[in-house]
């Protein structure tokens, strides 16, 4: 029996026109491009708090080109420290999109999603009388834009999540009396309870507190308080650039009774002072734990270390 040889130019003008007919087939079926998103937070870019920034879940908020909420979608919860990034299921006609996500959306913090993107914002939970006693829950940020979804090209996004909770943690040495019962009180007031789906925060907001009573332990005070953003403006376009906005957080030591203030300032003033007397410059974008020890003399003069740049201010640099 004689076998019959095709030629191999016929062969491959077959092929392709079988490749030809898939690739037609799978554009009908909207299944020649896939686009995938992805979150993650990426500890190497900052200094976190050990054992710190916890997210119990991701909110991630989907707007089109006119700008106008289409989807929303919740995962979570994300261990980050695993390496292995959050994806986020795409199922979006054709088009351009924006991504923004929150970390830990529920009892504390609440989002305010209008139709459009520019008209929503995350509020901190709070009615400004009565002070906040524990931790606030972390809080994270990323935002994509011109997320492209196409039925014939493959995309590939990864979000990075920005962190917008520090640890303050403060301690004090040479108050008067020793493992007394008299118990002191921190208070940390700021108004940065609002942001906006840029991650701006919102002005003309409540004055909320943060409060933290305790007692003289072996002669020292300590107490730790994770409170919102210190940088003026935490908006993505400007992550890394000089923050030379006018922050006014209140950091205040008194005795509980409210009667003897022995301590104010401006947290973030405090901050940049220590740093700038050894010639550094605080990284708000970089470092989110501030180990703060107001240290006093007999005479309740006040020497401030920051992170370990030690300082005595003067009436101006508090």
């Amino acid at each position: 029996m004689k076998t019959k040889t095709i030629p191999i130019i016929q062969i491959s003008l077959l092929l392709a026109c079988l490749l030809l007919f898939t690739t037609c087939v799978k554009e009908d079926l909207d299944e020649c491009g896939t686009t995938r998103v992805w979150i993650t937070l990426n500890p190497d870019m900052y200094e976190l708090p050990a054992g710190e920034h916890q997210i119990q879940n991701i909110h991630v908020y989907i707007f089109n080109e006119n700008e106008t909420l289409v989807a929303e979608w919740e995962g979570g919860p994300y261990d980050y420290r695993t390496g292995q990034p959050c994806e986020v299921p795409v199922d979006l006609a054709p088009g351009t999109y924006h991504f923004t996500a929150w970390t830990n959306i529920g009892q504390q913090y609440q989002t305010h999603t209008a139709t459009r993107l520019k008209e929503s914002e995350l509020h901190l939970r709070n009615d400004g009388t009565a002070p906040f006693t524990q931790d606030i829950p972390d809080l994270h940020y990323a935002a994509g834009e011109k997320i492209i979804v196409s039925p014939r090209q493959e995309h590939e996004y990864t979000l990075h999540l920005i962190p917008n909770t520090y640890r303050i943690n403060l301690a004090v040495n040479g108050l008067p009396g020793n493992n007394n019962v008299k118990p002191y009180q921190f208070t940390l007031s700021d108004n940065n309870s609002a942001y906006d789906f840029n991650n701006r925060i919102v002005g003309n907001q409540p004055v909320y507190t943060h409060e933290r009573t305790g007692t003289l332990q072996q002669g020292k005070l300590n107490a730790g308080i994770r409170t919102l953003t210190l940088h003026n403006d935490h908006a993505i376009e400007n992550i890394g650039k000089e923050d030379t906005g006018d922050r006014s957080p209140t950091l205040t030591l008194r005795e509980s009774t409210g009667s003897t203030t022995l301590f104010t300032g401006n947290l973030v003033k405090i901050i940049r002072t220590a740093y700038a007397k050894a010639g550094k410059q605080a990284d708000f974008d970089k470092t989110y734990q501030f180990d703060i020890i107001l240290s006093f003399d007999a005479d309740m003069n006040v020497t401030i270390s920051v992170n370990g740049w030690t300082y005595t201010p003067n009436g101006t640099e508090l």
